[in-house]
């Protein structure tokens, strides 16, 4: 990215803006008063805390990420967007607790390639232990997941037994973005650099293009899923990899923040973010403890124990001192959100 990249990224945020302020903010403060409606709807519920919890995080999630990315690019400031990645990785991983029913397919997508690009490899095992073994589904996300365990942990009969799966996936109907990315994952378990470098620039070209729900002209100027691909370099085969491929040089990978992370030895970034008092359930979200995902036998079949997790994550959140019972406001607080 350059700095007319920069430029246009942030114009297109705005152009949303214009069209949606109510979905894409500019400042974190135009989100507060909906934030503070929706702890009072939630503490209001006649409900349990885990219960309240997912119901808070289903909305907690949505706007907060991608107006941050939009902050870190408009201050092209790269430790800044390192902060708001992993702040986005840890909301993307608390949000478990709100999903539908699934096995461990659901991070060939989700939660993994943020853990990537936000450089907090020791968090896989938490979304991926070695023990879950294969994603059994005929879905792209399932050859991703095996690709990927077979890579991360180096279990030679799940890599060859992927690689296999990603051959056949290969020769099916399935998107640019879907090749591209299994074509990535596939290269890296087999050590093949000269076709990961043209298929990692395949995959920011397809990203480019994505018309799939939740993408938009902001969306598609940030290619999350090529910086993981390129840290994973670094992380996976005790960098065997790193320095092997040249960067993308699409417009949607940001070299700077490449550049950034491995000049600084590829660490996480750090909650920047601070809430308001009346709020401080959100701060509590962004540093809390993250429990392991767990698989639970339905039938024939296994699911993300999502129950579990939820309960977890609200111990985790309770044992920090957080609170979602009804708060009467005093007559200063009415007086102050009205004038406000």
């Amino acid at each position: 990215m350059n700095d007319k990249d920069y430029l246009k990224l942030t114009v297109e945020y705005e152009k949303l803006h214009a069209e949606r302020a109510d979905m894409y903010p500019l400042t974190l403060e135009e989100r507060y008063d909906l934030r503070r409606k929706e702890i009072d709807m939630v503490s209001s519920k006649d409900c349990d805390f885990a219960a309240k919890v997912r119901l808070l995080l289903r909305m907690f999630r949505s706007g907060d990420p991608l107006l941050k990315l939009y902050l870190a690019f408009k201050k092209r400031d790269l430790e800044y967007l390192n902060d708001v990645l992993y702040e986005n990785a840890q909301l993307n991983q608390l949000s478990l607790v709100t999903d539908p029913e699934t096995d461990h397919t659901y991070f060939g997508y989700n939660v993994m390639p943020l853990l990537l690009a936000a450089c907090l490899p020791e968090r896989i095992e938490l979304i991926l232990p070695v023990e879950n073994g294969a994603a059994h589904s005929s879905s792209s996300g399932a050859v991703i997941v095996n690709l990927f365990m077979g890579i991360w942990y180096q279990e030679p009969d799940l890599r060859d037994a992927a690689l296999a799966e990603a051959e056949k996936k290969l020769g099916q109907k399935i998107t640019a973005f879907e090749k591209a990315y299994i074509s990535c994952f596939k290269d890296i378990a087999a050590k093949d650099t000269d076709a990961l470098e043209a298929d990692l620039d395949e995959l920011c070209k397809a990203h480019a293009k994505r018309k799939d729900f939740g993408m938009d002209a902001f969306t598609r100027g940030f290619c999350i899923e090529a910086h993981a691909i390129y840290n994973l370099l670094h992380f996976a085969y005790d960098g065997e990899l790193e320095d092997k491929i040249r960067m993308p040089e699409q417009k949607n990978f940001c070299q700077d923040l490449a550049l950034w992370q491995k000049e600084h030895g590829y660490r996480h970034g750090k909650v920047v973010t601070t809430y308001p008092e009346d709020m401080d359930i959100f701060n509590k979200m962004l540093r809390c403890e993250l429990p392991k995902m767990e698989l639970v036998p339905k039938g024939k079949d296994r699911f993300l124990d999502v129950d579990k997790y939820a309960q977890d994550v609200a111990d985790n959140l309770r044992s920090m001192g957080a609170d979602l019972t009804v708060k009467k406001a005093s007559f200063f607080d009415k007086l102050f959100r009205k004038n406000k």
